[in-house]
């Protein structure tokens, strides 16, 4: 599995520069926010010498850019808006939800550094009536570190590109510009194989002010997005506070 993201990683950094470091400040920012979650798997603070220095799993890919592999699981329960208003616990809305394909084995990828995140992107924001500068918070599967920035850039956080210098110098820590994966991720909070549901859980934390240490202020949008397959499959959801 990881040789197929490597390759992933290997054509972004020849394309367009990218870099290691960069990439390691994905995994720094996961684990900063993991020091906070007393479930996380692994909870020491890293650095960006720490992910490049670490063992080479899959050239240009590190140990530290990899996911942990875990046991976990989770829950949620999805109602009408009006049943909502009658359970003791305050809701989270439902503002859009996109799902997408390009291809399934890695061999079929039409583009190694576009993925169909970009496709469903217009959409999922056409259908909130949002733009990414509405988002508060992301929680986006980082299977990889390549695997976060590809869906920074193809949801239109950044352009085509240039997601290794957006992720610099503290943009995904709870108090920088885009908050992400603020539960620590699969880079080093939990990854049991399906990790989408917990994507999905952290930000109705986050929506709800429920995120502890690691909370938002005014989280009042989310997007979630999952990804399956080898860079396959994309499924997207922006929660919001209020109802649309």
């Amino acid at each position: 599995i990881v040789a197929n993201y490597a390759m992933a990683t290997r054509r972004h950094m020849h394309q367009f520069g990218t870099t290691s470091e960069q990439l390691a400040e994905i995994a720094v920012a996961h684990r900063f926010h993991a020091g906070f979650n007393p479930n996380a798997m692994y909870r020491d603070p890293i650095t960006v010498d720490d992910v490049v220095n670490s063992s080479m799993v899959a050239d240009p890919l590190h140990k530290l850019d990899c996911c942990v592999v875990s046991d976990g699981g989770g829950a949620v329960i999805i109602t009408t808006a009006e049943r909502a208003k009658e359970l003791a616990t305050r809701p989270v809305y439902i503002h859009a939800a996109q799902v997408g394909q390009t291809h399934w084995n890695i061999s079929q990828m039409p583009d190694f550094t576009r993925t169909a995140a970009a496709d469903i992107a217009p959409r999922l924001f056409a259908e909130a009536g949002l733009k990414p500068s509405d988002i508060d918070t992301v929680q986006l599967y980082d299977s990889f570190t390549i695997t976060a920035l590809l869906l920074l850039e193809d949801l239109g956080f950044c352009k085509k590109g240039e997601g290794g210098s957006f992720v610099e110098g503290g943009t995904l820590r709870y108090d920088g510009r885009l908050p992400c994966n603020t539960d620590g991720g699969g880079l080093s909070s939990c990854h049991p194989g399906m990790r989408g549901l917990l994507l999905l859980i952290e930000a109705v934390r986050q929506i709800r002010g429920e995120a502890g240490q690691t909370q938002v202020t005014d989280a009042n949008f989310a997007l979630a997005c999952g990804a399956g397959g080898y860079l396959s499959g994309m499924g997207a959801l922006i929660l919001g506070r209020e109802a649309p």
